[in-house]
């Protein structure tokens, strides 16, 4: 008589677990019967009484023997050789599903998630770390709505939602100008595109300093700090909340690019869930007046910073410094949106003879601050003029303000007014406005040439042509 095999009833328990399950939470469960190479079935989300037309695939193991390096809290599991791979190139999210038969206890992985965030490191981990937490249940089918933008919070979520936005902080500057930044300003600082969009990049952190001391008219010293160990866990803690409360749809994967790989700020436009979009509602309701459109954009590049090296400094006559010939020049440019500058810098070996071009290039943040530092390290800061071409306060004038070793107060009537960011972008939207209808084309403004050949110290740079 032919005898079943142990292993096949063990994987049918897993599969009948998934399945009765999808049922007691109305979700339709599909077996797939032909050729598993990955994937055992699929699941539909539904609405009501309505199928949405959203599938997930899922892949069904089980059997204590997939569970391995089992803590209180979690537990290991080992895909075989090319599931990640395969996984990864399906067009649907994928989900495994453990089931344990000693507990008949399901767990669930996001693993389209988990590849996202792992990106494309060839030493991320060899195993998939499922938490306890994630049991098969309403938990589950929650997190499904939600990823498929189907669920919207109530008013007692939201009111949850904000006080955890508002609990995560940062506070900068000293003085007069110290200022607290929750991770609700830069939600709400960051809606653009009618509210239908969330933008992030660092200035919109600047931004806020900078709106909170205009607001004092007090005097203060710039002492804001942008480095990676104050604003890395600020930052990443407010995108993990947008994420988690499904506020908006961010590309995990890049963000980790951006954090861990090119060790720069992390900067994105994604587009507001529905659950986003109500949660702005539901600012504005709650005395969040500011909630609105942050109107501006550019895709140019704009004057930022001009700093002037000198040979020497002959000290002051009538309230103003006296240099020698110039040496170097760097004139920078700033997308703000978009988180890089253009750099142009110019070097002069003879006093008298044409500066020749030393670097023109796009540079993120971490870059330009590492190229100013190197290349002055050791030169007497008071042969440096530094020139803010735009209003004083934004990641790169803060750091500069630093390494010049400024201790001069500014008035905080400086951090007022339209800044160059909404002056060109102010011209992209007339643009788009007073255009023809139906008319696609992009002009970007003009704007001046950095750096400027009039330097402060009355000297033309002359450039070496050819």
């Amino acid at each position: 008589m032919r005898k079943r095999s142990t292993n096949a009833r063990t994987e049918r328990a897993g599969l009948i677990a998934v399945e009765k399950a999808c049922n007691e939470l109305n979700l339709i469960w599909r077996d797939l019967f032909q050729e598993d190479v990955g994937v055992d079935g699929t699941i539909e989300i539904v609405v009501g009484d309505f199928p949405s037309g959203k599938l997930v695939g899922a892949q069904v193991k089980s059997g204590r023997s997939y569970i391995r390096s089992e803590t209180e809290d979690s537990f290991r599991f080992y895909p075989r050789d090319g599931d990640l791979d395969y996984w990864g190139q399906l067009s649907i999210p994928l989900f495994l599903f453990v089931h344990d038969p000693e507990t008949d206890i399901t767990y669930w992985l996001d693993v389209s998630r988990h590849i996202q965030a792992r990106g494309d490191d060839p030493l991320g981990t060899a195993y998939l770390l499922v938490p306890k937490e994630n049991r098969l249940g309403e938990r589950f089918a929650d997190y499904l709505r939600g990823l498929f933008d189907l669920s919207v919070y109530d008013d007692a979520q939201f009111a949850a939602l904000r006080a955890e936005l508002e609990a995560i902080t940062h506070t900068g500057g000293v003085g007069a100008g110290e200022v607290t930044v929750t991770a609700l300003d830069l939600f709400v600082g960051g809606l653009w595109g009618l509210c239908s969009k969330l933008q992030f990049h660092s200035s919109l952190l600047a931004d806020v300093f900078r709106k909170a001391v205009y607001e004092r008219r007090a005097d203060i010293v710039v002492r804001y700090s942008f480095s990676r160990a104050d604003l890395y866990p600020f930052f990443i803690a407010y995108i993990a909340a947008v994420t988690t409360h499904h506020l908006a749809t961010i590309d995990a994967g890049d963000i980790n690019e951006s954090l861990y790989r090119k060790l720069e700020f992390p900067t994105f436009i994604a587009p507001l869930t529905t659950n986003g979009r109500r949660f702005v509602d539901y600012l504005r309701a709650h005395g969040r007046s500011d909630a609105h459109d942050n109107r501006y954009f550019t895709l140019a590049v704009i004057p930022h910073a001009q700093i002037e090296v000198y040979s020497r400094f002959d000290g002051e006559r009538d309230g103003r410094p006296v240099f020698g010939p110039y040496t170097d020049v760097l004139g920078i440019s700033f997308n703000p949106h978009l988180d890089y500058y253009y750099v142009e810098h110019w070097r002069r070996t003879e006093p008298e003879g044409p500066a020749s071009q030393v670097m023109a290039q796009n540079a993120f943040y971490f870059e330009l601050t590492d190229y100013i530092e190197r290349t002055f390290h050791g030169v007497d800061k008071d042969t440096i003029l530094l020139r803010h071409l735009d209003i004083p306060l934004t990641p790169l004038s803060c750091w500069l303000e630093r390494w010049y070793e400024s201790e001069q107060p500014m008035a905080g009537s400086a951090f007022g007014g339209k800044s160059n960011v909404e002056n060109y972008g102010l011209h992209d939207e007339l643009l788009s406005i007073f255009g023809a209808a139906g008319a696609v084309d992009l002009s970007e403004p003009i704007v001046p040439r950095l750096p400027l050949s009039r330097l402060g110290s009355g000297e033309l740079l002359r450039r070496e042509t050819g």
